[in-house]
């Protein structure tokens, strides 16, 4: 058993390891792009003879709308880069909003295709975990996609993160059920952290504080 959980570590580092490297070089490629967007841009504005073209007006307005692009890839690739650290260790001392807010950030496009949206309400001064942040983060994913499953669209999902009974609670709420919610999670792969269902509308996570 040892044996068989060692290698479900290491293989989660590989991953992660492999995960952030590639993020690590995409803000590199996209870096270069947006230095030769803005490059043109300024070729476009400073450029007389440039700016008398009938399309540069179009031709800055598709500049813009590369750079806003980019900025969102960075954005993405820089949650995604966290995401892949997340799995360096087994152990390590971690923020649970931080966590959460990643994994938020990447379940955007899940939630999209129903036109769900987040509302975060994040507690400040929530003490540090000790613990597995990745298992975490997979909790919060697999509670989050049972409740899209179940959920109508144009509606939301509220994320609440508070202190409760010596323990962190992350509650995940949402807004127009189709169907009651049924969620339970205490299996040893996540203990001591466990999911619990809210009376059939909501989940509640909790990551006792003293765990290690």
């Amino acid at each position: 058993m040892m044996a068989r959980e060692t290698g479900i570590q290491r293989h989660l580092a590989f991953i992660g390891k492999v995960i952030s490297l590639y993020t690590h070089e995409q803000k590199n490629h996209l870096a270069i792009i947006n230095e030769s967007a803005g490059l043109l841009g300024d070729m476009l504005q400073f450029s007389e003879e440039i700016k008398e073209l009938p399309q540069a007006r179009q031709m800055l307005d598709i500049i813009k709308s590369i750079d806003a692009q980019i900025k969102r890839s960075s954005e993405m690739a820089k949650y995604l880069n966290a995401f892949g650290h997340r799995m360096d260790s087994p152990t390590a001392s971690f923020n649970v909003n931080d966590c959460v807010g990643e994994v938020l950030v990447l379940l955007n496009r899940l939630i999209a295709q129903k036109r769900i949206t987040f509302k975060a309400d994040y507690s400040s001064g929530l003490p540090p975990i000790t613990g597995n942040p990745s298992n975490l983060q997979l909790l919060v994913f697999m509670a989050m996609q049972e409740l899209v499953t179940v959920m109508r669209e144009n509606t939301y999902i509220l994320v609440k993160t508070f202190s409760s009974n010596n323990s962190t609670i992350i509650r995940i709420t949402p807004e127009g059920l189709d169907a009651p919610v049924d969620f339970t999670e205490q299996s040893d792969y996540f203990k001591p952290v466990r999911a619990v269902t809210i009376n059939g509308s909501g989940i509640d996570i909790i990551i006792p504080v003293n765990s290690h």
